[in-house]
């Protein structure tokens, strides 16, 4: 077993080795090549407070749902100053008095100043949440959960540092995600579960899937002729970062959001072929294949359905917008802002279903191989004791007889121990068939 453990971790190690050397080469060494016209360079933000909101009336105005308002808002800005300004607020609840918010200051063409409100300031419950969600996996989880919280801020380290650095910085975002990928799957599934056996098969079973996935969707992004325009965010950056590939930023998405899924089905599937094994130490590979495999495919039925509906929740505006559309479902399903869902879904879905064999027949293989060097170990152990009962069992056997020997009487030939015959002696006995007393002549 340690030997097959230790050729799927030189597999791992080659595969971390690459991801290490293409971060080193994608490393981004140049300022991001961000334009700041479009990014908005002369605009200034800054927090503030509402203290006062008046309605002035209905907006009416195309594009916007009915009950939208004009409202002209106070804010007390954190420098100290008081400003006033008008806003549309499009649901008519947005704004309240007490409400912080984040003010931008636009300087005009002419010299003066525009306020609009931003955003919301939403800080405060934000980190309300982050505790409650820390607590909740620190109690569940215990020693687990707090490796699994370094594991996600490795990961968010990764991607903050690297991967979007990398990819402003005019670095193909196909081979950043990839090489992330890798990383961030290394590091938090055995900084989690530690190396492992069943580990190491989730691990080597990720990445078998994640090329399957990476292979089909490069495939299909190409045979759909998707332009990765499909989004209002994905013009924006367009239009910030000079030269990215829009289709190299699509498939990277689906290369990370493919990974969060296959890294829950492959530990999952690990840990249940090496359960299996606990529960009968003598089952074969078969066994354990079939057995994995049975649990593998509810769990694939059931996660599929799950990143079904991930994506249903996160379009569900979308949806509504098509509900009304005259256009047959064909054509709907064929504009670019639902194939890209589509690809996304059906490939990820693909990439799941290649992992569960995968991964089952590694795990399947290591854990047979440790029941079989179990069964190896425990035969010697057993010989080795058996040997050495051989070999005390004359000694222990002359030390009898010599002990027996010291208690039998020297010159008895029968045997009769010393303290026999000088009991029987006293009490007037011998040995043998007739034991009554002897008869004297006074009483005959």
């Amino acid at each position: 077993m340690r030997r097959v453990h230790a050729g799927l971790l030189a597999v791992v190690v080659l595969a971390v080795a690459a991801a290490v050397t293409g971060a080193a080469l994608l490393w981004p060494t140049a300022a991001p090549a961000v334009d700041p016209s479009v990014a908005g360079d002369d605009v200034r933000l800054q927090a503030g407070t509402l203290t006062a909101i008046a309605q002035l009336e209905e907006a009416d105005m195309a594009g916007l749902a009915p009950g939208a308002r004009t409202l002209r808002l106070t804010a007390e800005l954190a420098d100290g100053r008081e400003v006033e300004f008008e806003m549309v607020d499009e649901t008519g609840d947005t704004f309240a008095v007490g409400q912080r918010v984040r003010v931008a200051e636009v300087g005009a063409p002419d010299g003066g100043t525009t306020f609009y409100v931003n955003d919301i300031e939403r800080t405060r419950p934000l980190l309300l949440l982050t505790g409650v969600f820390l607590v909740a996996v620190l109690v569940f989880g215990r020693w687990q959960g707090l490796r699994a919280l370094l594991g996600l801020a490795l990961t968010l380290a990764v991607v903050v540092v690297y991967v979007v650095p990398a990819v402003l910085a005019g670095s193909d975002p196909t081979l950043v995600a990839l090489s992330a990928a890798v990383l961030i799957m290394a590091i938090t599934l055995y900084l989690t579960h530690g190396v492992r056996p069943k580990t190491t098969a989730a691990v080597v079973g990720t990445l078998a899937a994640l090329g399957v996935t990476v292979g089909l969707s490069w495939l299909f992004i190409r045979l759909t002729a998707l332009t990765g325009l499909s989004s209002e965010e994905a013009r924006m950056a367009s239009l910030q970062v000079g030269g990215l590939s829009l289709r190299g930023l699509l498939l990277a998405g689906i290369i990370i959001g493919a990974l969060g899924v296959l890294d829950d089905v492959t530990m999952a599937q690990s840990s249940t072929v090496f359960e299996l094994r606990r529960a009968d130490p003598r089952a074969g590979f078969a066994a354990l294949f079939s057995g994995g495999m049975a649990v593998g495919r509810d769990h694939v039925a059931a996660t599929i359905n799950t990143l079904f509906l991930a994506y249903v929740g996160a379009s569900l505006p979308l949806l509504i917008l098509f509900s009304g559309s005259p256009d047959p479902f064909p054509i709907i399903a064929s504009s670019e802002i639902v194939a890209v869902e589509i690809v996304r879904t059906l490939v990820g879905s693909i990439g799941l279903m290649a992992s569960v064999p995968v991964t089952t027949a590694l795990a399947a293989w290591l854990a047979h191989a440790r029941s079989a060097a179990d069964a190896v170990e425990v035969a010697a152990s057993e010989h080795v004791g058996a040997g050495r009962d051989r070999r005390r069992r004359p000694l222990r056997r002359r030390r009898t007889d010599e002990r027996e020997a010291s208690l039998l009487d020297e010159n008895g030939d029968d045997g009769e121990l010393d303290w026999e015959r000088r009991l029987r002696a006293s009490y007037g006995l011998h040995r043998g068939p007739d034991r009554r007393p002897p008869v004297s002549d006074d009483t005959a």
